[in-house]
């Protein structure tokens, strides 16, 4: 191997670089495939089509979109405070964004005699930071209250705050009761704790943890049945109402990068993040890069049956472009095809421990990616599933209901941990 490659290889900034890749292709890339995925969830929820015409499954429907967004008139109201005007959605974007520089996408990995590990920043106190930036977002979201100088404005703004800030106690207080059962802050030590059966998972560790975690974080992330921030049927589009173009797009945009933050969390917390269960006691210590290949051919048969769906002439009779869809669907599956088995007819495993290493990560952050993107599927499917709560209800579930569940969680939890069952 060239030298400059390998020190390209055993620099830690390389690997941060490579975590923001990641994070941003899961979050500003990915919104094109949220949005539209959003649309078709709903429509197979509510037994109807959705987008099916520009470009194969609907596909190019969000980058039109997209495209409608950017060139629209940006209109500020005459009243407004501009600056606070533009700031808000800023705000909201950039504490989504930021949240991912601690998220961990896989586990140590050793690479020329050196560890490495795919994460921007390896905070010693990761989920205190995470939950200290997740609550400046309000300030967003009150901003474009308030300056946007509208009583429709100002009540969606009032109602993020005080929801804002009743459903993060709950939401801190379950992750308190995390961390005395993995007696660490760090998320990377977090994930290790449960490794190994399945039931070493926070979900099995602390289930009512994970309930009113997740119902939380749903309220955080104002989406139904907690969506009274911005209820159409009562404020029109509440802290949003009057910004348009590319304004009204970063709001849109923040809600699906909060909810892939979310969906991230949930995984990270209590279902093992990159982790396999029984993976070490089945394959050893190089279980992620012995499994590489199977993911591989597992890529390649879903990308085959894809390309010989898109291709049939029922798919193809509202749209173009679905045989060139079909040609790249199969290129990448022969592609994946051919990765796996090269890999194991070399056994780079036992032969080639750098490569196996790479693989190894790879294989960490596809596992990591499945289990996120159930969970988003998850917040798709309760949106379309549950109606929204009236706004006495969901206080009450904040302060009543999951607020006494959290305390009565931490007593529980300490008393366990302490007698040695956690």
């Amino acid at each position: 191997m060239p030298e400059w490659i390998q020190s390209v290889l055993t620099s830690k900034i390389t690997w941060a670089i490579m975590a923001v890749v990641v994070a941003y292709l899961l979050t500003l890339v990915g919104l094109i495939i949220y949005t539209w995925w959003e649309r078709r969830g709903a429509a197979f929820i509510q037994r109807r089509s959705g987008p099916n015409r520009r470009g194969p499954y609907g596909l190019v429907q969000a980058v039109a979109d997209a495209v409608k967004l950017a060139v629209k008139e940006d209109v500020v109201p005459a009243g407004a405070n501009k600056w606070l005007h533009a700031l808000a959605p800023m705000i909201i974007m950039t504490v989504a964004l930021t949240i991912f520089a601690v998220i961990p996408w896989s586990g140590d990995f050793v690479l020329f005699g050196e560890t490495f590990r795919l994460q921007i920043a390896d905070l010693n106190f990761g989920i205190i930071f995470i939950l200290a930036i997740s609550s400046l977002a309000v300030y967003g979201v009150a901003l474009a209250g308030w300056a946007s100088n509208s009583k429709y404005s100002l009540l969606g703004g009032l109602r993020a705050g005080a929801q804002m800030i009743s459903y993060e106690i709950s939401m801190g207080l379950a992750v308190v009761g995390l961390i005395l059962i993995y007696n660490t802050v760090k998320l990377d030590e977090m994930i290790l704790a449960q490794s190994g059966a399945v039931w070493h998972w926070g979900i099995f560790q602390a289930p009512l943890a994970f309930i009113i975690f997740i119902t939380a974080i749903y309220a955080e992330t104002n989406r139904v049945p907690f969506d009274l921030v911005e209820a159409d049927s009562e404020i029109v589009a509440g802290f949003h109402t009057e910004y348009s173009s590319l304004r009204f797009g970063l709001f849109y945009m923040g809600e699906y990068v909060h909810m892939a933050v979310a969906a991230v969390l949930i995984v990270v917390l209590f279902f093992g993040g990159w982790q396999i269960p029984w993976a070490y006691e089945l394959f050893g210590q190089t279980a992620y890069a012995t499994l590489f290949p199977w993911f591989m051919f597992g890529a390649g048969l879903v990308c085959l049956v894809l390309a010989w769906d898109v291709s049939r002439p029922k798919r193809r009779l509202f749209t173009k472009g679905n045989l060139l869809f079909a040609a790249i669907l199969i290129c990448v599956a022969f592609g994946t095809l051919a990765a796996g088995a090269l890999y194991l007819a070399f056994d780079v495993v036992g032969q080639v421990a750098w490569l196996a290493a790479l693989a190894g990560v790879v294989t960490q952050v596809i596992v990591l990616v499945v289990k996120f993107l159930f969970f988003f599927w998850l917040f798709i499917w309760v949106r379309w599933t549950v109606p929204r709560f009236r706004y006495d209800q969901l206080m009450k579930l904040g302060w009543k209901v999951l607020l006494p569940l959290a305390l009565f969680n931490i007593a529980v939890t300490s008393v366990l941990v302490l007698v040695g069952w956690l």
